[in-house]
């Protein structure tokens, strides 16, 4: 399995047959073996992801099986069924593993605690709230990103964040670079992946603006994350 290093004394992507296979058979446009955030590669992508099988998101048909009141109050273990499925959809693994049980179950009681106003702040698009679920306890930082990003979804419609994911972290530089913005207080992968979410979601702002002015249209943030999720997924971090 191909390799992606990024740090101040080497910048890798290493040969992958899979990979140019898989460029070459969507008609992607790639340069130095960047696939560009163009509308075109968007549009390829997100087709893609919706013909993956192994990305079905059952965790929406749960979402509005119950419907909105009944998730944030969880009543029915309604808010809890659908956080599962998102952690099941992702291959997060939190509930997978018992000793992130305990986490998950603290998140869940944070998300419907009155005093924290979750969807309230959920819907206006606040970066904190994924640290906050990320301070409940192991096992939560890709996760956390993940129940804000598709709960926003699911409840208002509204793309209001870009998901944490290891994959996600381990490309930016290297896109950073492409679109010439200067990261000179991030030189290597090791430091994006400590990185707190609203840092990170700055980062991935900046991106998403230098690629809109470039190109002279938009993209989601969905978009944006799913090209560097999806089309380097097959490499080993």
């Amino acid at each position: 399995m191909a390799k992606i290093r990024y740090s101040s004394k080497e910048k890798v992507i290493e040969e992958s047959d899979s990979f140019i296979k898989f460029v070459s058979e969507n008609d992607l446009i790639v340069e130095d073996k960047i696939i560009l955030l163009t509308k075109e590669n968007a549009k390829i992508v997100e087709k893609l992801i919706r013909n993956d099988d192994d990305y079905f998101p059952f965790s929406q048909k749960i979402f509005d099986y119950y419907g909105l009141d009944q998730v944030k109050n969880n009543s029915n273990k309604a808010l809890f069924a659908v956080i599962r499925e998102i952690d099941r959809d992702n291959s997060t693994n939190v509930w997978r593993y018992k000793t992130n049980r305990d986490s998950f179950y603290k998140m869940v009681s944070y998300i419907t605690a009155p005093e924290n106003d979750f969807f309230v702040k959920l819907e206006k698009g606040e970066t904190e709230l994924p640290d906050s679920i990320n301070q409940c306890g192991s096992g939560l930082k890709s996760l956390s990103s993940k129940v804000c990003k598709y709960l926003c979804d699911f409840a208002f419609k509204k793309d209001n964040y870009y998901i944490n994911d290891s994959i996600v972290r381990r490309m930016l530089l290297f896109y950073l670079d492409y679109y010439n913005i200067e990261h000179s207080e991030l030189k290597s992968s090791c430091q994006v992946d400590q990185l707190d979410y609203k840092t990170l979601h700055n980062w991935l702002l900046q991106l998403h603006s230098a690629r809109n002015t470039k190109y002279n249209d938009e993209i989601t943030k969905s978009e944006l994350d799913h090209i560097l999720w999806y089309c380097y997924k097959s490499f080993d971090l």
